[in-house]
């Protein structure tokens, strides 16, 4: 990542109009800079305006009034073949494209490039080859794209933004139709594009604590089309996250840096275990269910991990009673029996 700005907004207000009037503002005033190699995510609650931002930013739709500035020239300054090699973008909806291999959807990436009947070079097939490779797709180069999974497909549509080398990568929610594994898969992809080719890449997403996680910065638009851009890791410390999201009912855990439902506290806990995956979700487990860890060494019940061989076991004990548990499962409904919590 280089300090150099690719994508700069000043004074921007977005929104719609007709031809005399603003029909609606979304957000106004936003001063925003997207520099190489930086993977930002902008996120924020349904209807906030992510979209438009995206559409005026990539030129689809003119501002309201201020400044979108690409690569040191004003956006709507671009000719569509000079935009096309400055700027890829990846929207929502899902592939339709018939009987067209992988290959034949990436090389549509080179079409910026090539004469007006879309001849490829041999440079612009290795091109395509080194794109569908980057995000470990080179095995689909021959497959057709209505045989592939929603994510192989994504990789196929990032692979073709790849291909036409632009200095900056756009992508409307790239994680919408994927299951949680390929969700993950799809920001490792694009972390590591960003990474390796120095590419810069905007992508909005609902996925907050992927985000959180993979992104060098995240820009935020809360209810009412406010922003707030900033580090991942600085926006959580901020308490950003719980005006911007939380409805009633959903917290967010600065602690553990997501989204956790609420529930009725029932009891405090010691815990003793090593440090080790066990513990942590035993304590998970104990939180779930109503239990919050005790300050000093008096709790409601104690529960003790032990370790023989490759046998794990868990020794509960409350007042009046105790017993050795070979599972969470089993230790939860110790717990939670009705003998337990003093009903007959």
């Amino acid at each position: 990542m280089s300090d150099t700005a690719i994508l700069t907004c000043t004074g921007l207000t977005i929104g719609y109009r007709n031809q005399k009037t603003i029909i609606k503002e979304v957000s106004r005033e936003l001063n925003l800079s997207l520099r190489r190699g930086e993977m930002v995510c902008l996120i924020g609650p349904n209807g906030c305006g992510k979209s438009t931002l995206i559409r005026t930013l990539t030129g689809i739709q003119p501002p309201l009034s201020g400044e979108v500035i690409l690569c040191d020239r004003r956006i709507g300054e671009f000719s569509p073949d000079e935009r096309a090699r400055t700027l890829s973008v990846v929207l929502t909806s899902q592939v339709q494209a018939g009987y067209l291999t992988a290959f034949d959807i990436v090389a549509l990436g080179r079409f910026p490039y090539t004469n007006w009947a879309g001849h490829l070079t041999d440079p612009d097939k290795k091109i395509v080859l080194s794109a569908l490779a980057a995000v470990g797709a080179g095995d689909l180069a021959g497959r057709f794209i209505h045989e592939m999974s929603d994510g192989e497909r994504q990789k196929v549509m990032i692979a073709r933004a790849l291909a036409q080398e632009p200095e900056l990568m756009v992508l409307d929610e790239p994680t919408a139709f994927l299951d949680l594994p390929h969700k993950i898969e799809t920001m490792r992809i694009l972390r590591q594009v960003a990474q390796k080719t120095n590419k810069s890449i905007l992508l909005s997403t609902h996925d907050l604590n992927l985000a959180i996680r993979c992104a060098d910065q995240l820009w935020i638009i809360d209810r009412k089309g406010n922003m707030i851009a900033g580090t991942p890791e600085d926006l959580v410390l901020s308490g950003i996250f719980g005006s911007a999201f939380e409805i009633e009912g959903v917290h967010f855990d600065a602690v553990r840096g997501e989204f956790s439902i609420p529930v009725e506290r029932r009891g405090t806990f010691t815990l003793s275990a090593p440090e080790s995956v066990v513990r942590i979700w035993t304590r998970c487990a104990l939180e779930r269910i109503g239990f919050v860890q005790a300050e000093g060494t008096t709790a409601d019940i104690s529960v003790t991990v032990r370790n023989e061989g490759d046998k794990t076991w868990w020794h509960y004990s409350q007042l009046g009673g105790q017993q050795d548990c070979d599972s969470i499962r089993e230790l939860i409904g110790c717990i939670t029996s009705p003998h337990n919590n003093g009903d007959e």
